[in-house]
């Protein structure tokens, strides 16, 4: 029956996140806030950047003199003066050693300006990504599991992933192709001005390419990303509830699910692709206009000797060595498209966490300090819903410092919502938690941390060796420091016995760890932060019953002298404590310690009743316990 329950509740579990991430995503930046952002990101490098700007603008200047020394030469060919031809022959000579000087000067400028400007948008990058991650790391729980973890793991996955390629491929076309662009049209105008009216009847068919590209691509190229964050949505929640979707036989549904956003994404690409052609045709038309317009200004010129042959060639070179960085230009404007859309999800990733403050409470009323330590913990009328459904209602607590309080009551009584909100991981719709007098909504999330602990029964062992695992909690921990807490924790024997002790390599591509083990490291993390509260949400429910008795005694030895709130389930956990709440519905429906409780012949006597049938083993109290 137990088993059905369960598969049932993740199956819930997962076709929740899937509708609501269907509804709501997370923030998508705006032009502008784009542009604020990454000028901040850009701020400490922007010497460097104008360095580099001047060094392209440089080295593209110094590639007009080959073009312009070719213009010349065709004059000096087309004289036929035979009484200078000796002259004519050194000119030439003259020419093409100040090509080949201009061609070396040019490429030294060029790489030099691009290498400090690759550098520059390089650790521009790296900040914008290691903002997006910390962003994300500190979204509030309740945004998160509104919008899904998928659309967020895609944000800090795929979409850092396309910007960092995306800007290490069209980098060199832009700071290359981009400088040549303007400097040749500055060197077409200093020929004749009127090699310019090319570019001006060629502006409007370029225009008119680029903005029926841009009319529709951006938004097929966001359509893409938000369809590739949905497909990854609905392949973690499957992968989450697997054993849910086998023993439901959901196969089939879950298969057209991911199928839909995933023939979405490929209907998208093949459109994109559709718009990349048509975009192209249009610049290979422009391209042949424009050659046209400048053989016929160039013969009327040169027909009426405002111009030479040669300067008529110099200006045809010019326009053809257009060709390439204009092509460069277009051909990255794909990818930027794509990257575009990238960065605007990544930066509304940012902007997250500056809308919505992680704990509730105005960004302006955080302490970085906290106040006098205390363990006391009060929390006052704490409301809290989920969406329309209200979860807590008028539920008020006060636990003096250093004491145990057992929370108990059936599934979906609303334990779990309280222990997040008196750990500050939730904020309460009304009421308020008070840690010695300081609402913990008024602490930086970075003290709260480190002043209140919880530990559930679903722990994560990262990746690494145990050393640098545990010292996640206490940087720079000694190795008697990790020693004690393991032994708090319960798990200094078996680590002894591992091959490389501490640093023997743990997680997914380490040694595998059994559940008992993975939350006694989960515990002795909160030894060595020491916090004054810890918060045990059914910590030892993944034990099963070898492993119980293990986890009960590091339970007891991590909460002895803190004040501690305590999921309990297995009621002699409560037995222990030195109150006990029982919850229906949100609410507090008897509160008292145990021998109260018992005396009282209410729910909770019922329920001991029930679980304390057929158990022999006498239940002992927390002053017998502690003193072990």
């Amino acid at each position: 029956m137990s088993t059905v329950v369960t598969e049932t509740i993740h199956v819930s579990q997962a076709t929740a996140t899937t509708a609501e991430t269907s509804q709501l995503q997370l923030t998508v930046a705006s032009g502008r806030e784009v542009r604020a952002s990454v000028l901040d990101a850009a701020r400490p490098y922007l010497p460097r950047i104008v360095l580099a700007v001047i060094l392209l603008i440089g080295g593209a200047t110094a590639a007009l003199a080959t073009p312009r020394l070719m213009g010349a030469i065709v004059d000096l060919v087309s004289n036929g003066d035979r009484l200078i031809v000796w002259t004519s022959t050194t000119a030439v000579w003259w020419a093409g050693g100040l090509m080949v000087a201009a061609t070396a000067a040019s490429a030294l400028l060029t790489s030099f300006g691009f290498i400090l400007m690759a550098g520059a948008v390089d650790r521009v990058i790296a900040r914008l990504r290691e903002r997006v991650i910390d962003s994300g790391m500190h979204l509030p729980l309740a945004r998160l599991e509104r919008v899904g973890a998928g659309d967020l793991i895609a944000r800090t996955t795929d979409d850092v992933t396309m910007l960092t390629q995306t800007v290490s491929e069209v980098l060199p076309a832009v700071t290359g192709a981009g400088f040549a662009v303007a400097v040749t049209l500055v060197g077409m105008a200093a020929l004749d001005w009127r090699f310019l009216l090319v570019g001006v009847a060629l502006l409007p068919v370029y225009a008119f390419a680029l903005h029926r590209y841009r009319r529709s691509a951006p938004a097929q190229y966001l359509e893409e990303r938000r369809r590739r964050g949905r497909r990854a949505a609905e392949l973690l929640a499957s992968l989450r509830g697997l054993s849910s979707v086998r023993a439901f036989a959901l196969q089939p549904d879950r298969r057209a699910r991911i199928g839909d956003h995933s023939w979405a994404v490929v209907r998208l690409s093949i459109t994109i692709r559709i718009l990349n052609n048509r975009l192209f045709g249009r610049v290979n038309f422009a391209e042949w206009l424009g050659m046209t317009l400048l053989l016929v200004i160039g013969f009327h010129l040169v027909r009426d000797g405002a111009v030479s042959v040669g300067t008529v060639t110099a200006a045809t070179l010019y326009f053809l060595r257009l060709f390439g960085p204009i092509g460069q230009l277009l051909l990255v404007v794909d990818p930027i498209s794509s990257a575009s859309a990238s960065l605007r999800r990544m930066i509304g990733v940012i902007i997250e966490t500056t809308q919505v403050p992680v704990s509730g409470a105005p960004e302006h009323h955080r302490q970085s300090e906290p106040g006098p330590a205390h363990g006391r913990l009060r929390a006052t009328n704490i409301g809290f819903s989920y969406g329309d459904r209200a979860v807590l209602a008028e539920v008020s607590v006060d636990v003096a410092a250093g004491q145990t309080l057992a929370v108990v009551g059936v599934s979906g009584a609303g334990k779990s919502t309280l222990a997040a909100v008196l750990a500050g991981l939730r904020p309460p719709a009304s009421g308020d938690v008070r840690l010695g007098g300081t609402d913990i909504a008024d602490l930086d999330p970075a003290v709260r941390a480190r002043l209140i602990c919880m530990v559930t029964q679903d722990v994560h062992v990262f990746s690494g060796t145990l050393r640098e695992d545990l010292m996640l909690a206490r940087p720079g921990a000694t190795d008697a420091e990790l020693d004690t807490a393991l032994r708090t924790a319960g798990a200094a024997e078996w680590v002894a016995e591992l091959e490389a002790g501490l640093d023997t390599t743990v997680g997914a591509q380490g040694t595998a760890l059994t559940p008992v083990q993975a939350q006694q490291v989960a515990l002795a993390r909160v030894a060595l932060v020491d916090p004054a509260v810890v918060v045990l949400d059914e910590a030892t429910a993944e034990a099963g019953s070898s492993g119980a008795a293990e986890l009960e005694s590091a339970a007891l030895r991590i909460t002895r002298g803190r004040t501690a709130i305590v999921v309990a389930h297995r009621l002699d956990q409560a037995a222990r404590a030195d109150e006990v709440i029982l919850m229906r519905h949100g609410r507090i429906i008897e509160r008292g310690t145990h021998d109260q409780l018992i005396a009282a012949h209410g729910e909770y006597a019922q329920l001991w009743s029930a679980w304390s049938a057929g158990r022999s083993q006498p239940v002992r109290g927390k002053a017998e316990e502690g003193a072990q």
